[in-house]
C-alpha cells in the first residue's frame, strides 16, 4: 500500500535487552498517540524473539546482527558476514517503505538499519541512555541530525549536536499512594520497605548478596519487608524458602509489569545500573545501592553509577568485585542510622535534581527532526 501525502513512516531501531527496548517502545506509544498519521516499524536483530518486545503492538523487521568485537578472527568475519546480510535487507527495506525518518537506541542490534539509512539518506535520531555511549551510537553520531541523550557526560562522546531528554519511559497508573503500592505486594503498610532487582535480566550475583546480608540485618534489629524481582521462576521460589525461613515480609515475584507500585512502595531499593533502572528511580526518587554489572561493554553501568552517586548524591555505589553480603548489610545499616537521616538527604538530592533538571521531549526532538 502506498503512503500517503500526510502520512509519515517512522523507523525505530532497538533490540536486546529491556534497557533498549522499553524506551524505543514508549517512544513509539507516545509518537502514534500524539499524531495518528504516523506508521512506525521496528528494525532489530533478533526482534522475533525478544521476550521484551510487544510484537502484537508494533511492525516490525527482524535482521541479522552481530557484534564484530571479537578475539578470534574467525568470528569476526562471521560477524561482519551476518552485518552485511543485515545492512542489505535494512537497505531492500527502506526502498519499499521510504522511511521519513529513523530513531536509533544503540547496540550492534541496531548498527546495519543505522547504516543503510545513512546509505539511503534517511535523517538519523540517536537516543544514548548511558552516560558512556555505546560504540555503535559513538560511531553512528557522526550521521545524525541530532544525539539524545540522558545523561551530559555522554556529549563528550559523541559527534553531533547533543540535547539531553527525559528517557522514554512506559505511561504508569498515576496517584499511587504507599498504602495502595504495598497493598498491591500484600505487605504492611508501615515497615521500612527494601526493593532488590536486576533489571530486564535479573541478577544471580544481587540475589546472592541480599540473601548473604539477611542475617545481619536481622541481628541488627532492623525491622524490613522485601520486594524481590528475580528474573527467573526458579530463583523466585527458592527465595521465598528463604524469607519464609527468616520470617521477613516478603513479595518474590519473577518479573513485574507494573513497576510504578514497587518503586512507589520501596524505601530503598538495591539494584543494577541499567540507564532505564536509573532513570525510573530518579523518576520515584528511590535512594538506591547501585551494584554495576562489572560485565557490561566497557563497564558502562559503573559511569552510570558514578553519575547518580557523585553528581546527584541519590545513590551509593558499591562494585560486585569483592562484595560480600556483611559489606552490603553494613552499608543498608549505615543508611539507616540515626532516624534514616541519610536516606532522607537521598531522596532530597533526588527530588531536587529531579526538579532541576532542564530536559527536553524526546517525543519533540523526533517530530522536529523530520
Amino acid at each position: 500500500m502506498e503512503k500517503a501525502d500526510n502520512d509519515l513512516n517512522i523507523m525505530i531501531a532497538a533490540g536486546g535487552t529491556g534497557g533498549h527496548i522499553f524506551p524505543a517502545q514508549a517512544l513509539a506509544l507516545e509518537l502514534i498517540q500524539k499524531h495518528p498519521n504516523i506508521h512506525i516499524t521496528f528494525i532489530g536483530a533478533g526482534l522475533k524473539k525478544n521476550v521484551y518486545f510487544k510484537k502484537d503492538l508494533f511492525p516490525f523487521l527482524d535482521i541479522q546482527s552481530a557484534t564484530p568485537f571479537k578475539q578470534h578472527p574467525l568470528k569476526i568475519l562471521k560477524a561482519l558476514l551476518s552485518i552485511s546480510k543485515g545492512l542489505l535487507r535494512c537497505i531492500k527495506f527502506f526502498g519499499r517503505k521510504k522511511p521519513d525518518l529513523i530513531v536509533g537506541f544503540g547496540s550492534y542490534h541496531t548498527f546495519p538499519a543505522i547504516y543503510a539509512a545513512k546509505l539511503k539518506k534517511v535523517p538519523i535520531v540517536i537516543f544514548e541512555s548511558n552516560a558512556l555511549p555505546g560504540r555503535v551510537n559513538r560511531y553512528c553520531s557522526k550521521w545524525a541530525k541530532v544525539s539524545a541523550i540522558q545523561f551530559s557526560h555522554a556529549a563528550e562522546y559523541l559527534k553531533s549536536n547533543s540535547v539531553c531528554v527525559q528517557m522514554p519511559l512506559l505511561k504508569k497508573e498515576e496517584g499511587i499512594t504507599k498504602k495502595k503500592a504495598r497493598a498491591y505486594f500484600g505487605l504492611p503498610e508501615d515497615k521500612l520497605t527494601l526493593l532488590i532487582f536486576g533489571g530486564s535480566q535479573g541478577a544471580q550475583a544481587i540475589n546472592r548478596f541480599c540473601c548473604g546480608a539477611l542475617e545481619t540485618l536481622i541481628s541488627q534489629g532492623i525491622d524490613f519487608q522485601v520486594i524481590h524481582i528475580v528474573g527467573d521462576l526458579q530463583r523466585a521460589e527458592k527465595l521465598r524458602d528463604i524469607y519464609k525461613k527468616h520470617e521477613i515480609a516478603f513479595s518474590v515475584k519473577a518479573f513485574e509489569e507494573k513497576m510504578e507500585y514497587a518503586w512507589t512502595a520501596a524505601d530503598l531499593s538495591i539494584s543494577r545500573a541499567g540507564a532505564a533502572t536509573l532513570a525510573e528511580l530518579i523518576e520515584f526518587t528511590v535512594p538506591s545501592i547501585l551494584i554495576p554489572y562489572p560485565f557490561g561493554t566497557e563497564n558502562h553501568q559503573l559511569k552510570n553509577a558514578a553519575f547518580v552517586t557523585d553528581e546527584i548524591n541519590g545513590a551509593i555505589t558499591l562494585e560486585e568485585k569483592g562484595l560480600q553480603g556483611a559489606t552490603l548489610a553494613a552499608t543498608i545499616v549505615e543508611l539507616l542510622d540515626n532516624s534514616q537521616e541519610k536516606l532522607k538527604m537521598m531522596k532530597t538530592a533526588l527530588q531536587t535534581f529531579k526538579d532541576e533538571e532542564n530536559k527536553q521531549d524526546l517525543c519533540r526532538i523526533v517530530l522536529n527532526s523530520l
